[in-house]
């Protein structure tokens, strides 16, 4: 009755909820550079649905309207990083920056970014898997040295070195690693680099230092790769990325892209967007509104994000980025209309988190829970997914939302003494709001408790 009640309200408003008709084109109803302008902060660049990887240009600017990196009234460009946020209030990430050297055209679709850039004329055109960005950089004739420089300082917003790896083989491979600090308070990720040519000079850079060898831990570490390039001055490079080691990093290299067939690639992400985006068909005659329409639904599949290598190592696909006091009221509950096959992992994954750090998910980022804006909202996110029967184990998930319901911390201590918070009595300030959002998040998960004995959560 519910499922035959949401079709009809689909219908009428023009939408048919269907399964995967991917001999159709929704991709070209894409325009990624919606909400790139005015205060939309949405990332530009390519990446394939849920990916750990977002590749894209960051640039020199670091203002509010810059916490993806890229804002369209900007065109200077200082690197293309390889991990992006999208439609958040506070810039993070930005990590491990890659920038050829030797009118700014761009050109953006699903799973696919380029650029012309201005001065050096070098074509740089960017594409990925779910964890392996791939680069092709096109140099111009003329330029006696031609490289790339590997920039591990330089991250988005809030975004801080504290340390950053960097080592050569000797032969096609740069692998590191970047800890840094901002939103998430300690972010770790690893990378495996691997050049379609041969790598001639590989010059270290602590700062504007240089530093001998073959390696190099700084907080400020650089990397400038000096590269033999052929006549048609085309260049490959393969980015791996791991939240766990070099190793791991590698590992999903070989697992995800072992070959070099660039458009290809470009064509399975744009296969993997047209799979997602057509799991919703919005028949009208504007192209206006399908244009509006795919590039939000196409803006819903940035985040979550792969958080865990190929081999799987807990047993299940693990996320992050969980922005939930933004997602909860619609992006997670479309979520499990459209995406049903990742429930599981999404409960998974929330537990996971809960067990770690004795509470759900707030605002969870790299593996750091940043308490961002106010509230419960893992409790109905979860909540929701419980009662549509995606949990193994409702038991315990009801005791993940109880447990974080009774934390006293963040005001929720006054909330259950007083059943709201005074404004005069939590230093945090921003009381109604937060006594709006706890009695929300405990009110929705009192139906969740008919999967369980324990009715305490529901008590106060």
């Amino acid at each position: 009755m519910k499922k035959a009640l949401l079709l009809t309200a689909a219908v009428m408003a023009g939408i048919l909820v269907l399964p995967c008709s991917c001999s159709k084109s929704f991709t070209q109803y894409v325009n990624p550079m919606i909400g790139s302008g005015g205060h939309g902060h949405v990332f530009v660049g390519a990446n394939v649905p849920f990916g750990m990887v977002q590749a894209g240009p960051v640039q020199y600017n670091t203002g509010w309207d810059w916490c993806s990196g890229y804002h369209y009234s900007d065109s200077t460009i200082i690197g293309f990083a390889q991990m992006h946020l999208s439609g958040t209030g506070i810039g993070d990430l930005g990590d491990i920056s890659l920038m050829p050297v030797a009118g700014d055209v761009e050109t953006a679709r699903p799973g696919y970014y380029s650029v012309m850039l201005d001065g050096s004329g070098i074509r740089a055109e960017m594409t990925s898997t779910p964890r392996v960005a791939f680069y092709r950089y096109t140099f111009p004739a003329g330029a006696r040295r031609k490289g790339v420089v590997i920039d591990l300082e330089h991250g988005i917003g809030w975004d801080s070195p504290v340390e950053g790896h960097l080592e050569w083989d000797g032969d096609r491979v740069v692998k590191g690693y970047r800890v840094s600090t901002g939103w998430a308070q300690r972010q770790e990720i690893f990378f495996h680099a691997r050049f379609s040519v041969p790598v001639l000079e590989a010059e270290f850079f602590d700062g504007v230092e240089p530093s001998g060898g073959k390696s190099l831990t700084a907080r400020k570490a650089y990397a400038r790769i000096w590269l033999d390039v052929p006549r048609n001055g085309e260049v490959l490079v393969k980015v791996a990325l791991s939240p766990v080691s070099m190793e791991k990093a590698a590992m999903n290299l070989e697992y995800e892209l072992p070959g070099w067939k660039f458009s290809a690639v470009v064509k399975a992400a744009d296969k993997a967007w047209n799979r997602e985006l057509s799991k919703i068909d919005y028949r009208t005659d504007h192209r206006n509104d399908k244009v509006i329409f795919y590039s939000a639904l196409y803006h819903t599949m940035m985040a979550p994000s792969l958080f865990c290598d190929t081999d799987l190592p807990d047993g299940f696909t693990k996320y992050t980025t969980f922005s939930l006091w933004d997602t909860y009221r619609a992006a997670h509950p479309l979520a499990t209309i459209i995406h049903p096959e990742k429930m599981g992992d999404y409960v998974k994954t929330m537990l996971d988190i809960y067990q770690k750090q004795q509470k759900l998910p707030v605002w969870h980022l790299m593996g750091n829970e940043t308490d961002c804006m106010v509230g419960n909202p893992g409790i109905p996110v979860l909540a929701d997914m419980v009662l549509k029967g995606y949990s193994q184990d409702p038991i315990q998930d009801l005791e993940g939302m109880k447990q974080s319901a009774l934390r006293n911390e963040r005001g929720m201590d006054l909330y259950r003494e007083y059943g709201y918070i005074s404004y005069d009595m939590d230093p945090g300030h921003e009381t109604v709001a937060k006594t709006l959002e706890y009695a929300l998040a405990v009110h929705l998960a009192c139906p969740a408790r008919h999967s369980g004995p324990d009715r305490s959560v529901c008590t106060w």
